[in-house]
């Protein structure tokens, strides 16, 4: 298992001349697998009984795999939030896996440890919140929230730490809207709150939360003996990149006297732009926030955050002792051993990957990204204004624009549209030129635009309508 210096030497530039390659090849490339059909047969093998040359390895990679993988990182990918990494960030994993820091313990990854403190404070300082905020990283945003959730309901309820939600004066309940990730019914469960104890509230017609509904539903609820806790706000919903009243949730928090959680996964990136910042008002005033640099940060995957207004209550919530975490190297810096302040355990260095991307590029390196792929948005929802085949869904937010097909002389029924969509994204597919998505507003189908490339130009954007044209008159 040992390699000599000139082999890693060797094998390394290779790879890298593979990730060149790669990049060099996005503006061409196709955006499917190049053999989807034959992939169960390409990857059905025994685990081999004798090992196997690295470069064999390497080449299969390159021949087999990449292409048959989905080229998310093309500037012709508008899918889901799922961005073209940072160069940097890409090389920075292979540095975090080269020195294998185990982050549970300042003792284990002591320069990481503080690189990861030193994101903290950036990303709180974005947020605007004020000192003493603290954070942590995680797998994604499922993961920020529940942490986050995990805090409300724990600094909520006296005693929930040791008798869990026994010990609230009634069944709790949280708030948000039916625009809410799916990560929130999940997370009904693990909290022990169950399914019915998320609140989904009705939307208005920019799909933000109805503040009327929302100030009802929680007196009835309280007057029926639950216990309200928290609200959440998004800031960039999945569907239509729509933002909730987030100075107006803030209001009602503070007097319901309730946790206050934003979800921020994509939208909290806006934060980075002087001139988009604004949309964002209210956010600094939250209790804690889901912000992913995995998505409009343009870091690789993974690297979701999750940060607190009292960075304390994070340790209040996880913090543990452990016999084996106990002898006086390990409890030297105790109070940045970050295992203490989230879900996980072991954790990797992913800080590294987000503190070189911020650094590479600055805040105005990524004012500028945000604010180009929010302007392609706004582009592509003028074309669509524009065609007598066409019509917007929502309007354009936070990069994000719902849209939909309607070919002239369509006779069918609004689910018969509804089928032509996904039928249309199908062939959008198989012609691999352009990737976009489909979702549900207001019941009705949809296409999902979302400019997530750093890469994304006017001249993609202007293929996106003749494409799903295209796709018609195949399907068609």
């Amino acid at each position: 298992m040992q390699w000599n210096p000139d082999d890693i030497r060797r094998f390394g530039a290779r790879v890298a001349d593979i990730v060149a390659e790669y990049y060099a090849a996005l503006e061409a490339a196709p955006i499917g697998p190049r053999r989807p059909d034959d992939l169960p047969r390409l990857f059905d093998a025994p685990l081999p009984e004798e090992g196997t040359d690295p470069f064999t390895l390497l080449a299969e990679v390159n021949g087999t795999v990449i292409p048959n993988s989905l080229t998310i990182p093309s500037p012709r990918y508008f899918g889901l939030f799922n961005p073209t990494p940072t160069v940097i960030g890409v090389y920075a994993d292979a540095i975090a896996s080269l020195l294998n820091q185990n982050m549970a313990a300042w003792s284990h990854g002591p320069a990481g440890t503080e690189i990861e403190a030193a994101v903290m404070r950036w990303l709180c300082g974005l947020l605007g919140l004020p000192d003493g905020a603290f954070g942590t990283l995680t797998s994604g945003g499922t993961i920020a929230n529940y942490t986050g959730l995990k805090v409300a309901l724990n600094e909520s309820v006296p005693g929930l730490k040791e008798r869990g939600v026994a010990a609230a004066p009634g069944h709790p309940i949280l708030y948000v809207s039916t625009q809410a990730h799916y990560s929130i019914d999940r997370l009904g469960n693990l909290l022990g709150i169950g399914t019915s104890g998320v609140r989904k509230i009705p939307c208005d017609d920019r799909a933000r939360i109805r503040m009327d509904l929302l100030r009802e539903r929680i007196a009835a609820d309280r007057s029926e003996g639950r216990f309200p806790f928290c609200v959440i706000g998004i800031a960039g919903t999945t569907t239509s990149g729509a933002v909730d009243p987030l100075e107006e949730l803030a209001d009602l928090c503070a007097q319901e006297k309730l946790w206050y959680h934003v979800d921020a996964a994509w939208g909290g990136a806006a934060r980075l732009s002087r001139k988009l910042s604004p949309l964002l008002s209210g956010i600094e005033r939250a209790d804690s926030v889901t912000l992913d640099p995995h998505k409009w940060f343009s870091v690789p995957f993974v690297a979701g955050a999750i940060v607190t207004r009292d960075g304390m209550a994070l340790r209040r919530t996880f913090e543990v002792s452990s016999l084996y975490l106990s002898d006086r190297f390990m409890t030297a810096h105790d109070s940045m051993n970050l295992y203490q302040y989230g879900v996980a355990g072991s954790r990797r260095l992913d800080a590294l990957k987000v503190w070189l991307s911020m650094r590479q590029y600055g805040r105005k390196g990524y004012e500028e990204a945000v604010e180009r792929q929010v302007a392609l948005a706004e582009r592509l929802a003028r074309q669509v204004s524009d065609a007598p085949d066409m019509e917007p869904l929502a309007p354009s937010s936070l990069g994000c624009f719902l849209f939909r097909h309607t070919p002239a002389g369509f006779a069918g029924s609004p689910a018969d549209l509804d089928s032509l969509h996904l039928a249309i994204q199908d062939a959008l597919m198989r012609r691999s030129r352009i990737w976009i998505s489909t979702s549900l507003l207001n019941g009705r189908r949809a296409f999902r635009f979302c400019a997530t490339s750093y890469l994304s130009r006017e001249q993609h954007v202007d293929e996106v309508l003749p494409e799903v044209r295209a796709a018609a008159r195949e399907v068609s």
